[in-house]
């Protein structure tokens, strides 16, 4: 599957000609630091090899490569809330340092959040949480249409140092009411 954009940014179904790609441009730790623990460092080319064996198994893919002018150039994807949760969607998303700067993740955020809107109607509402260092993604996520929601004091510890988490939201009943 693909979904293109405007800025010769597509989002595209993980696929074994992403595997040479993945490895060097997620193996980052300016990458990592702003990413859960459960994102590998280093990222070895068995994790790339096990992110897209993963996501083949997906119908409607959840996640995706990110593609600026037909290269690799990050990720975008979700986790699906469960039982009692599961009207909410948690997003997540990295851009490969080569390509910082460029537009991509605000587009790729925009992007698949009409994705999900469109392929997943149980969604209610999808969110992101920031880490409070992580000024880039939060102006990422308020130009892709996110809304702040909250703000969790102390909401994690990463390399030793307690910070607040930030909650970015867009809610399916709002993007309804202005399309």
């Amino acid at each position: 599957m693909i979904i293109s954009g405007n800025k010769s940014i597509s989002l595209v179904s993980w696929q074994d000609g992403h595997f040479h790609s993945l490895y060097p441009l997620a193996n980052n730790p300016n990458i990592a630091k702003n990413l859960k623990d459960s994102y590998p460092q280093p990222y070895t080319i068995h994790d790339a090899r096990f992110w897209i064996e993963h996501n083949q198994k997906f119908n409607p893919p959840q996640n995706f490569a990110i593609e600026f002018e037909g290269k690799l150039a990050g990720s975008i994807g979700c986790e699906i809330g469960k039982n009692e949760l599961s009207t909410n969607l948690e997003l997540g998303f990295w851009i490969g340092e080569p390509f910082w700067g460029k537009g991509i993740a605000t587009e790729a955020v925009q992007l698949y959040s009409e994705y999900v809107i469109e392929k997943f109607p149980e969604i209610k509402r999808i969110y992101a949480q920031v880490y409070d260092f992580n000024f880039a993604c939060m102006k990422v996520l308020e130009n892709a249409g996110y809304v702040p929601e909250a703000i969790l004091k102390h909401g994690y510890i990463k390399n030793g140092e307690v910070g607040d988490l930030f909650q970015y939201v867009m809610i399916r009943d709002d993007v309804e009411k202005h399309a």
